[in-house]
């Protein structure tokens, strides 16, 4: 009887050691946070592929990002002459073209893009806004007795010349894209969109005399529209770094007006234009996926380059003033590029 009463306490004893282990083996693994708790980064190829979608994919995502730039141009636009000066009107020995001076100023981008269901494409849509402002001075030297001014004649010999040329631009891109790898380290990102906004300029010149001065301003806004189509390239360095570049081009229907010269109050007709842009960005990226791979950030800086053909048509009063052909010049957009996108 006795045995029987300590085999039924022993027995008793390792069944409530066996619960409560049970019960910490439990406790352990019992996830702290709700399943699942987190997802699986897209992982790159294991052998060269072709077609494969590269783009970002987050837990339990949005599909949506945005991203926001800042971007530090100078921009650079042909035709720009201001005065020529001589030693002699008739036979000079010496003679100074003076062109404006140019400087880089700051401005910003901002885009919202959404990954679509169907085949992994992707939509974006980018604002720029860049306004610049050029101003130049330049006094006389002693030597110069002569001058050529592109922009009036003068009857005298002034002391002092200044210019100010302010360039705004407003543009909108849409792209439809597709991020795909081209082999284990390579993506490539195909799109084709529409380009469109405005570019507005204004320059100024005034000669400053001894007791007066005589001065020039002219405007000319534009608004454009167009096909565009580009690619996107990324080379993977490891570590979350890797090369980007971009190559595009557009073929702009332009539309110039509201042109005109405040000397001798002219006017100028609307002009059309086809007008070709290229694009072109290289820089470095670092990009990672946080807090349990539900949210992605990466950060960018590199160079860019836009050029934009036919955009000076403010040296048509030239062509009136002078009775000479100058054919419209190009605005040639350069400088760093910094931007951060953030996917959820």
């Amino acid at each position: 009887m006795k045995n029987i009463k300590y085999f039924s306490i022993f027995f008793l004893a390792v069944l409530a050691m066996s619960t409560a282990s049970a019960r910490h083996e439990n406790y352990k693994t019992k996830p702290k946070c709700p399943t699942p708790c987190s997802c699986d980064i897209p992982k790159p190829p294991e052998a060269s592929a072709y077609n494969q979608s590269a783009r970002v994919g987050v837990c339990k995502a949005k599909d949506a990002f945005v991203t926001g730039s800042f971007i530090y141009w100078e921009a650079l636009e042909q035709g720009f002459y201001l005065v020529l000066l001589r030693d002699n009107s008739s036979t000079p020995t010496r003679q100074q073209a003076i062109n404006i001076n140019y400087t880089f100023d700051p401005g910003f981008k901002v885009g919202l893009g959404y990954n679509l269901k169907y085949d992994d494409w992707t939509t974006y849509v980018e604002y720029t806004h860049f306004h610049s402002k050029n101003s130049f001075s330049k006094t006389r030297p002693s030597w110069a007795t002569s001058q050529t001014i592109y922009w009036f004649e003068p009857n005298t010999l002034a002391n002092e010349y200044r210019a100010d040329l302010k360039i705004e631009l407003d543009i909108l891109d849409l792209e439809l894209s597709r991020s795909e790898y081209r082999g284990k380290k390579l993506i490539f990102s195909p799109f084709w969109g529409v380009k469109g906004g405005f570019i507005d300029q204004s320059f100024s010149f005034r000669a400053i005399f001894n007791s007066s001065s005589l001065s020039n301003t002219i405007k000319s806004d534009s608004w454009l529209i167009g096909p565009r189509i580009g690619v996107y390239t990324k080379w993977l360095l490891g570590k979350g770094f890797s090369l980007n570049g971009k190559a595009a081009g557009s073929l702009s229907y332009q539309k110039f007006h509201n042109m005109s010269a405040s000397f001798q109050n002219m006017k100028i007709d609307n002009d059309f234009v086809v007008s070709p842009i290229v694009e072109m960005l290289l820089g470095f990226k670092w990009e990672s996926y946080f807090d349990k791979n539900y949210w992605h950030f990466d950060i960018f800086a590199g160079y860019e380059l836009q050029v934009l053909w036919n955009q000076n048509m403010i040296i048509k009063e030239r062509i009136f003033a002078a009775n000479v052909n100058v054919d419209s010049e190009q605005l040639t957009l350069h400088g760093l590029n910094i931007t951060a996108k953030f996917d959820f």
